[in-house]
């Protein structure tokens, strides 16, 4: 567990692996330190997290991961529509799709929803 000021390099010095779920909070230095860990330690570095927010814009840390890294596996999902899901969507309480807000929100899996292309432009 860490924050946005963790320094991966200053603070893991005999790591043999690092995993990090939730990458898409990473900050830009957070996700350059990883790859110096990963290039210059030879440190395997494994990350998850999701490409864009609710609104379709990127996360800075995905970003910075999709520029850096050398390997990238996507793992899928289905819209409801039955198509293949590569956006998400937030929902109210009452499954609503919110079209604005704070990018950081965080909040169960209910309030999130994963959708298609098409799907997220219709609704």
């Amino acid at each position: 567990v860490f924050d946005s000021h963790f320094d991966f390099l200053a603070e893991t010095p005999k790591v043999s692996c690092v995993l990090v779920d939730e990458a898409q909070f990473l900050s830009a230095d957070q996700v350059r330190q990883l790859h110096q860990l990963a290039q210059v330690r030879g440190v395997p570095v494994i990350c998850y997290g999701l490409r864009s927010d609710f609104l379709g814009e990127p996360f800075t840390g995905s970003a910075y991961l999709l520029a850096l890294a050398d390997d990238i596996e996507e793992l899928k999902n289905i819209c409801t529509c039955g198509k293949k899901a590569t956006m998400n969507i937030r929902v109210d309480e009452n499954g609503r799709r919110m079209k604005s807000g704070e990018q950081i929100d965080i909040g169960g899996n209910e309030r999130y929803q994963h959708v298609c292309g098409r799907c997220f432009y219709s609704n």
